[in-house]
Formats: C-alpha cells, sequence, structure tokens
C-alpha cells in the first residue's frame, strides 16, 4: 500500500498504472527482486538497482552497481550518489523507468513540455517523439540522437559538456573511451533533422571547447 510519505515520485515512465510513490523516512531498495522495497518488472532494472536514503530533509540516491546505470538530470551517478532536489529528473536506465523528485511541502510542477509549448522544438521523453514548428519530425531520431538531444532538451539554455553527452549517448562506454569525433558526428546527425539550416544552427549551439547547449527561447 502506497502512503503520504516524506517525498514523492511521480512516475514519468516505466510503471503501468501507478503515478506516484511515496518515500517514508527510512531507506527504501528499488530494482527487480521481490525482496525490494518497490519492485519494477523491467528487464532493464537490475535486481537491487538503486537505494533511496533519506538526508539532510530530503533523499540521496545511490545505484547499487546496476548493470544499465542510474542517472540524475542525465548524468550517471555513481559511488555515494547525489542529494536530491525538486525538479531532479531520475532514469533506471536510460529511458526506461523515469521518475520526477519533489520533496515534501515543494509545489509540484507542470510537466516541461506544457511549460513550453510556444517554444519552437519540443521534445517528448515519454514518446520519444520531436516537434520543430508544430511539425512532427519523421522518421523518428534513432535511440541515441534521441537521448543527446533529451538531455540538451531537459536542460536547454544550460551548457552540457561533451563528457556529460558522452555518457549518457553512450552508457556502456566510459565517457573518457568516446572520441570527440563522435560526439561531433552525432550532434552533426541531430542537426540535419532538427535545424532549418544546419549549417547556420538556431538551436543546437556549440560551445567552443566545452560542449553545447540548446537556446532558451
Amino acid at each position: 500500500m502506497i502512503h503520504q510519505g516524506d517525498a514523492t515520485l511521480l512516475v514519468e515512465k516505466g510503471i503501468n498504472d501507478v503515478s506516484v510513490l511515496f518515500l517514508e523516512g527510512t531507506p527504501c531498495l528499488v530494482g527487480s527482486s521481490p525482496t525490494a522495497d518497490i519492485v519494477l518488472d523491467n528487464p532493464y532494472v537490475s535486481r537491487m538497482h538503486v537505494q533511496f536514503l533519506p538526508e539532510k530533509g530530503s533523499f540521496r540516491i545511490r545505484d547499487l552497481g546496476s548493470t544499465n546505470g542510474t542517472f540524475v538530470n542525465g548524468l550517471r551517478i555513481e559511488g555515494e550518489g547525489v542529494l536530491l532536489r525538486t525538479g531532479d529528473r531520475i532514469e533506471l536506465a536510460p529511458d526506461q523507468v523515469v521518475f520526477k523528485f519533489h520533496e515534501q511541502g515543494k509545489t509540484v510542477a507542470l510537466p516541461a513540455i506544457s511549460q513550453q509549448a510556444p517554444y519552437d522544438l519540443v521534445v517528448d521523453p515519454e514518446s520519444r517523439d520531436v516537434w520543430v514548428r508544430h511539425q512532427k519530425v519523421e522518421p523518428p531520431l534513432s535511440h541515441r540522437d534521441f537521448d543527446i538531444l533529451n538531455l540538451l532538451y531537459q536542460r536547454r539554455g544550460a551548457a552540457c559538456s561533451k563528457e556529460e553527452i558522452a555518457a549518457i549517448g553512450w552508457p556502456d562506454r566510459m565517457s573518457g573511451d568516446v572520441r570527440d569525433s563522435e560526439v561531433k558526428q552525432y550532434i552533426r546527425r541531430i542537426r540535419q533533422r532538427i535545424e532549418p539550416d544546419p549549417s547556420h544552427p538556431q538551436y543546437l549551439l556549440m560551445l567552443r571547447g566545452y560542449g553545447y547547449k540548446l537556446s532558451p527561447e
């Protein structure tokens, strides 16, 4: 049974018929094992995938050595994990199970896609569709193209380093093993799909010597 708790996980993807999970003030194990506190029936989720630990009025999230990783705001977490804040996006395995974290007493924001309806570029992580100026991009982007674009979209206006892009685009490889030329190749592919004039990009912008960002407007 689900009870009102100290924090909430809004289910954006991966759990049928459940929209909200509540975290109590005790450690919570999440995984595919029937002994987990929150059991997920997903072949990409490890038996003991991740743990939520109450800390400083919020929760710390730690990956438990899962095969496909845990990502917070597009970045794979390791070691002691990270302290969560309201609005953080949590993925168990890339785009398999997706939560939005909210601390107790914080106002729950509307989904980003609703907030950004006037934006010329819309990326829907649930359907994995991309819209440019109200026109759906067809055929759909490849898995890697979409994951990279979605990372930039979730953080639009903010800089994403090449290492961050590599971590989300190539989760099976260490980011240092992904060459800059590979990242550039996929950025070029994405621009071909979303930019009115790929040679003069207005959405996907390069930050020389660092990485890329999506224009906030």
